[in-house]
Parts: structure tokens; sequence; C-alpha cells
């Protein structure tokens, strides 16, 4: 079993209708490629797991990275892992609030570009922790 975490940005605020077809697309894909994972996305800013199989994350990721509907996409973090951590989930998403995000241990503001630090780059935790947060 394989992951991977990325960070992007929309290129416009994006309103319930449009993440409500980003989440259905991505869906009906990840059921079919046996892929689960976790979408979180905050005031134009996404985050977002992908389990399964190695190169078909890969593809999947390869297919996210030409959508026009985001930039700057941003790899944090790929690698095995032991157990899907979010089973039966093809698709979970949440679109969170400053509050929410104020409560993960760990926690680093997308937008002010400490993602890129290398402390958290190379810390396997930090994006798993602030995405399984929101699996309960």
């Amino acid at each position: 079993m394989h992951y991977l975490v990325y960070v992007s940005s929309a290129r416009h605020l994006m309103d319930e209708e449009e993440l409500l077809a980003i989440l259905e697309t991505s869906r009906s894909s990840n059921t079919n490629d046996y892929i689960t994972g976790m979408l979180l996305y905050k005031d134009g800013s996404f985050m977002q797991v992908l389990e399964g199989e190695e190169s078909t994350i890969e593809r999947t990721y390869a297919r996210i990275a030409k959508d026009r509907r985001h930039e700057g996409l941003i790899l944090l973090r790929k690698g095995k892992t032991e157990k899907r951590y979010f089973p039966g989930w093809s698709m979970g998403f949440r679109s969170v609030n400053a509050e929410d995000l104020k409560n993960i241990p760990g926690f680093q503001n997308i937008k002010d570009g400490r993602f890129t630090d290398p402390a958290i780059v190379d810390n396997p935790h930090i994006a798993m922790t602030a995405l399984k947060a929101f699996n309960d």
C-alpha cells in the first residue's frame, strides 16, 4: 500500500457547486481504481491524501497535476504504509474553517509557505496528522 500527500491553490475561490463536482468525479474515479483518501479545502487551498497501489496513485497524481482548476501543486510526502488510513472512503471531503485548523497538532498554514520548510517536509506525520484529524 502506498500514499501521497499534496497541497495546491485553486485558481479562484470555489463555490459549493464546484467542490461537489470535483468530489463526484473523484469518488467515481477512485472507486474504479481502488483509491481511498481525503480532500480538504479552505479559502482556495487544497490538501489531499491518496492511498492505493503505487502506479495507480502516481497516475492519478499526474492527472490531478494537469487539472487547470488549481496551480502550485506541491508534493509533500509519498511512501509506503502498512494500512489505509481512510478505508472505505473513495474520497472523504471537508471544507474546513480556521477553528478546525487551529485544533490540529502541528498544523501549518498552506498560504504562509512553511510547507516547503525541510523540517515540515521531512516529517511524514505532519500532513497525515492534519488529514487524519478529519477522519473521526
